[in-house]
């Protein structure tokens, strides 16, 4: 995995990002683990995203993902809360860069129908302020991180992303370029997805025990397995989980163009971690703009 830096652009002075106004309550089952699952997001105004359990919190961030396999797994300290990357995508579509999650059942963030909507709608609800400590930073530069055939890429732009995946007939190759200003129409619905042929697998390896036809679409020989919300779920459900795992450089990254070419989460913590390196140099620049820990 090689990240490349391209040439530099001037930093831009970034928005303010957002905390709730009121708490919200997820429960559930956990899409992996198939337990029941309940987290809290509380309104914060420390200008950054958390995740609590009894009195210990760490931050959401690269450096404490423990797992990328099937999703993005948070640890630290004696917690643990996988697949988050949902809530996160919910948080990046509202611009909430500021909150507690509070895990108080499970290990796992609940899957409800397996999109980001729900999440997005209960935000949406308890209501959105801004929060002056948490400033969202605008890309300033061009990352691009490669492993393999997959490329996860970033530069300055109005917010749009290109993703191509590929898949065995009769789906094949999906691809597309989405304006990410629609994200709540366009993306935040779009459910996580798996093969049919795979389930039994994963089941053994403790993946996928909460997956059913309510959570997730399913991919068999013929195509999908239940009704697609849209005719390319899967590759606007990459977008997602992108979006999600780009919040994990410690703020909200806007005015973007995102790349996404058979990406997954091992390349977009690689790319948050470069995405955090350069908040980290608006901070020194700036003198405090991007939230430090």
């Amino acid at each position: 995995m090689t990240p490349k830096k391209r040439r530099n652009r001037a930093l831009k002075i970034p928005p303010v990002a957002n905390t709730l106004r009121e708490r919200v309550v997820f429960e559930g089952v956990g899409l992996h683990t198939g337990e029941p699952a309940r987290v809290v997001v509380h309104p914060s105004d420390a200008g950054a995203l958390w995740v609590q359990k009894g009195q210990t919190r760490i931050p959401v961030r690269w450096d404490y993902v423990v797992d990328t396999r099937r999703a993005t797994v948070l640890g630290g300290e004696g917690i643990t809360l996988s697949t988050v990357e949902h809530l996160l995508s919910a948080c990046w579509g509202l611009r909430i860069g500021s909150a507690v999650i509070e895990v108080v059942q499970g290990t796992e963030v609940p899957a409800l129908d397996g999109s980001a909507l729900p999440f997005l709608q209960a935000f949406e609800a308890a209501g959105i302020v801004p929060c002056p400590h948490a400033p969202c930073f605008v890309v300033a530069q061009r990352w691009i991180v490669q492993q393999g055939e997959s490329v996860a890429s970033m530069m300055p732009g109005t917010e749009t992303a290109f993703a191509y995946i590929q898949f065995p007939a009769p789906l094949g190759v999906q691809a597309g370029v989405f304006g990410l200003r629609d994200y709540a129409t366009e993306i935040a619905p779009a459910r996580t997805f798996g093969f049919l042929h795979e389930v039994e697998a994963l089941r053994q390896q403790g993946l996928a025990k909460g997956g059913s036809l309510e959570n997730a679409l399913l991919i068999d020989q013929n195509g999908y397995y239940n009704s697609a919300r849209f005719a390319d779920e899967p590759l606007r459900h990459k977008v997602l989980d992108a979006l999600g795992d780009l919040m994990l450089c410690g703020a909200c990254p806007v005015g973007f163009h995102l790349t996404l070419i058979k990406a997954g989460h091992t390349l977009h913590r690689e790319l948050a971690r470069l995405l955090m390196s350069e908040c980290n140099r608006m901070e020194a620049h700036d003198g405090g703009m991007a939230p430090g820990y």
